[in-house]
């Protein structure tokens, strides 16, 4: 496979690195000088000094025989413009980059950007899988625009123990579709009550993540 990096950040270079030690043939674009030089004394000519949002220099870099174009760089914006033109200009099949600004996720999907890792939700989730008491852990993102799969534990104190999941108004088009109790997990249906440190599997969007918590969690 042949693949264009556009931008040689700390995630385009191990990415690089990886998919040279997987066999694939891979170009990276990079605008700073100085990192340029340091990649062509380590990996040779693979590295093209420019833009990796002109056409021209994504053009050198055989953008159009590509396969794959995913873009590193550290500005959302760039990332964006390089995954559309070459979408739209060099109708490469797959594009992907890293979001840093959960708000433009959306944006991303809509103007069809293959693969977007937000890589500030990404650090949330390790960081709050952390935290004692597991409140909320995001288990993955679903294809569906800002769907996500979550787990929140019930603590002892909240509201809703006793209650059947019929009788909890849910945020949003959030729904629980499993309850691990006791290492054992039972798909959720309306009668399904909710117990005392109840791990609840839940489906949600990112704008109702917190309040489905609160909901689950409150007193």
């Amino acid at each position: 496979m042949y693949v264009v990096i556009v931008g040689c950040s700390a995630v385009g270079y191990h990415l690089l690195k990886g998919l040279l030690a997987s066999g694939h043939e891979v170009v990276v674009i990079e605008t700073n000088e100085d990192r340029c030089q340091l990649l062509y004394d380590e990996l040779g000519s693979i590295v093209i000094r420019g833009d990796g949002t002109d056409q021209n220099v994504l053009e050198a870099a055989g953008a159009a025989r590509s396969d794959m174009l995913i873009a590193t760089t550290g500005t959302d914006q760039t990332n964006l413009i390089a995954c559309q033109t070459a979408k739209q200009i060099f109708n490469i099949a797959r594009t992907a980059t890293i979001v840093t600004d959960t708000k433009n996720e959306p944006l991303f999907h809509i103007l069809g950007v293959d693969v977007v890792v937000n890589s500030t939700h990404l650090a949330v989730t390790q960081l709050e899988a952390t935290v004692p008491g597991k409140p909320l852990i995001r288990l993955m993102d679903l294809n569906a625009q800002n769907t996500e799969l979550v787990n929140i534990a019930i603590p002892e104190d909240a509201s809703v123990i006793g209650q059947r999941l019929s009788d909890i108004q849910m945020p949003g088009n959030s729904f629980v579709s499993l309850i691990v109790r006791k290492d054992s997990a039972t798909i959720a249906s309306p009668n399904s009550i909710i117990e005392a440190h109840d791990e609840i599997i839940a489906i949600t969007t990112l704008e109702d993540e917190h309040l489905l918590y609160e909901t689950l969690t409150g007193v």
